[in-house]
């Protein structure tokens, strides 16, 4: 690696998104260079067929994922955090991001999306924040409570396409697989470091998996077997934060005694020092989204006292 500065710049100056497009580009050609030099340095190898990669992965493959593991570290070094939080009625959530000065703040509810959970032999409908699918499941139907046969869209119609994928967060979470990990081993183990401190442990009412999930879990179908499927970059982690406009809103019908509603309404923030911030939400929780009604008798009592936000911390 070079000890030159990829893009130079003095303490104060703002980064921008051209500068951190070369940097993600120069960190990318620096890391295959590195690698390529060593792998034509190597002049024994245990396994002939297997020269040119390390642990099934071949020089692309490999650099792909050295770069995002380091771009991971350097998002966190520049003063990024996000975090996954349960709000409750009057209680204040401490952040103890660390960062030395008091941060921008920006929260997005999560929020609750209709989906099909398959568990236990069951496919049922269910309303998620965090869900593990693939992509080709847009549609899928379900009985709900009624036992009546209904078409649930995974993905939302005349909307861009949703999700995160599982490969990404796998890195960006540190948990450590190869090619013979089983998809049932690595989602729990993806759970569990998802819902570590500094996030919130979510209930498990929040969270679940698709029946295509369900079937690749039961048949330990392995990472190895994905790939050779062409399933593996088709797996996706959707959840839906929500930063909406500051609409007015209040009494009488002019724009002169109208007050705007915070978003996510009647979230609260302050700065304790410059190490802490405090997040809470007076009243009860208001929740937005074209169907608040609906997830409002899935979720009953905790319905007002419970508020999923996404917090995003930037030095």
């Amino acid at each position: 690696m070079t000890d030159t500065p990829y893009v130079e710049r003095a303490p104060g100056d703002l980064l921008t998104a051209e500068d951190w497009n070369q940097v993600q580009l120069k960190i990318y050609a620096d890391i295959r260079a590195t690698a390529q030099a060593a792998a034509d340095g190597v002049t024994h190898v245990a396994g002939a067929d297997n020269a040119d990669h390390l642990e099934g992965k071949d020089l692309n493959a490999l650099t792909e994922e050295v770069t995002r593991r380091v771009l991971d570290q350097v998002r966190g070094r520049t003063g990024y955090q996000q975090l996954f939080k349960m709000l409750r009625k009057d209680d204040v959530t401490e952040l103890e991001h660390q960062l030395g000065s008091c941060p921008l703040v920006d929260v997005y509810e999560l929020d609750y999306f209709k989906v099909a959970c398959r568990e236990d032999d069951e496919t049922r409908l269910a309303w998620a924040t965090f869900y593990l699918h693939h992509r080709t499941e847009r549609r899928v139907r379900v009985r709900d409570a009624s036992n009546n046969q209904v078409a649930v869209d995974i993905q939302p119609k005349d909307f861009p396409e949703l999700g995160i994928p599982f490969a990404d967060l796998l890195t960006r979470y540190r948990v450590p697989y190869t090619d013979s990990s089983t998809l049932d081993d690595l989602e729990t183990e993806f759970w569990k470091a998802f819902f570590k401190g500094p996030n919130d442990q979510f209930g498990d009412d929040t969270y679940c998996h698709s029946p295509w999930f369900e079937r690749c879990c039961k048949q330990n179908t392995t990472v190895e077997q994905l790939k050779a499927g062409g399933d593996w970059n088709d797996l996706l982690f959707q959840f839906r934060p929500r930063r909406t406009l500051n609409f007015p809103a209040g009494p009488g019908s002019g724009t002169d005694n109208q007050v705007p509603i915070p978003a996510p309404a009647n979230v609260m923030i302050q700065h304790l020092d410059l190490n802490r911030t405090a997040v809470w939400f007076r009243g009860d929780a208001v929740h937005g989204g074209p169907e608040a009604g609906q997830v409002a008798d899935y979720l009953q009592g905790e319905y007002g006292n419970e508020l999923a936000v996404m917090i995003l911390l930037k030095a």
